[in-house]
């Protein structure tokens, strides 16, 4: 019976991860757990991923409420002073934090990048790369590229309480992780989250406006 091949489901899995919405739909058994134990294991990490970025999707979702500005952002929306941003198709900005190169050729592990102007941090190895040029992103077959901006604050539900199961929790009620990636170049940074929490740093010091239950991290 035909199936989807493992490799184009992982690499369907992370691309769906940095989306709003996050789906496998097929007609045929292609249920994680009916391929291998790393389809399994990258499955499960992807949609764990996913499930913490829900404050995040919901603040960007909310912008877009209020001002249009989509969710998924075109380089030509995100920068257009950018020559390159009216030709690229395949990359995009994920909210106002990260920017997502997705790997579409079969075989590939590795792919070329055009990453936006302006600091960036390598989601998955912390490195600090400088934008506004092409560059060529390891892609192994169980990481997307991706990078967030430096200076962002990235607000994520804490694993273990995805893991847990988010239940029927207020969303007003859940736990928070808030973190700053990188330094903001004027000193400060902010975020309002969908229920109107406003997170901030400014200079060192965190503040949070609401009762809630926040960790608070740099990077």
């Amino acid at each position: 019976m035909a199936r989807c091949p493992k490799e184009l489901l992982l690499r369907w899995l992370q691309f769906g991860c940095f989306t709003p919405l996050w789906q496998s739909h097929g007609r045929f058994q292609q249920e994680a757990w009916t391929y291998d134990a790393q389809t399994l294991d990258l499955y499960r990490d992807y949609l764990v991923l996913h499930e913490r970025l829900v404050p995040y999707v919901r603040a960007a979702a909310a912008t877009a409420a209020r001002s249009g500005l989509p969710i998924i952002r075109p380089l030509c929306l995100v920068d257009p002073a950018d020559k390159r941003a009216w030709c690229l198709r395949d990359q995009y900005a994920f909210g106002p934090a990260f920017w997502v190169a997705p790997v579409l050729d079969q075989g590939a592990r590795e792919r070329r990048v055009e990453l936006p102007r302006g600091e960036w941090i390598d989601y998955w190895t912390h490195e600090r790369v400088r934008g506004g040029r092409e560059l060529l992103a390891a892609a192994p077959l169980g990481r997307i590229p991706l990078w967030v901006r430096s200076g962002s604050i990235v607000v994520t539900h804490p694993a273990e309480h995805v893991v847990a199961g988010l239940g029927d929790h207020p969303e007003a009620e859940r736990p928070l992780e808030a973190t700053l990636w990188g330094e903001p170049q004027l000193g400060s940074a902010g975020v309002r989250l969908a229920d109107g929490t406003r997170i901030r740093w400014h200079r060192g010091e965190w503040s949070v406006d609401r009762d809630r239950e926040v960790k608070l991290a740099v990077l």
